[in-house]
């Protein structure tokens, strides 16, 4: 079998606030010996999710609210320990969350409507958060707090974006 000299995955969980036991029966040390055998060197593990919750025990944003453990710090350690690196994801603009607490911080198009789905309004897709507001240092909070309570080997911030021409 020939072994790729760099194999990513990108583990994607965008978790509802409503999906209960969040990761109760997970194991860590499993999960990295999984990734270990699969020939994985790098996973992307996720901080901050485009529902708004947070998989580490916050002080800044909103934790899962049926996650009873530190998800991400666990996630990183087990990996670690096989030698797999575990950049750090955090949604930017797309925040449920945040956008249904803030409205004030949502992005509002030049004649006057709000960017992306209405808040509960059942309808798919996402809140989009505006950089021109204070939702800016709420996320750089958010990226203190992380990077100063775990080891970082990368950070992937996702969905840096605003809508043309912007918002206002």
């Amino acid at each position: 079998m020939s072994i790729l000299p760099f194999r990513q995955v990108h583990l994607d969980f965008h978790t509802s606030p409503l999906i209960p036991d969040v990761g109760a029966d997970f194991d860590p040390e499993e999960f990295a010996r999984t990734l270990k055998a699969a020939a994985v060197n790098s996973v992307t593990i996720f901080a901050r999710c485009h529902h708004g919750m947070c998989y580490y025990p916050t002080r800044v944003g909103a934790p899962h609210p049926s996650l009873k453990r530190d998800l991400l710090g666990e996630m990183i350690e087990a990996c670690h320990r096989h030698g797999i690196q575990a950049p750090i994801y955090m949604t930017v603009v797309w925040d449920e969350h945040a956008g249904t607490e803030h409205p004030e911080w949502r992005q509002v198009s030049r004649d006057g409507r709000l960017v992306g789905r209405p808040p509960l309004s059942g309808e798919w897709g996402w809140q989009w958060l505006c950089m021109n507001t204070p939702y800016a240092d709420y996320v750089a909070a958010l990226t203190e707090e992380v990077c100063r309570a775990y080891p970082v080997d990368g950070m992937f911030f996702d969905i840096v974006m605003t809508t043309y021409p912007g918002c206002v």
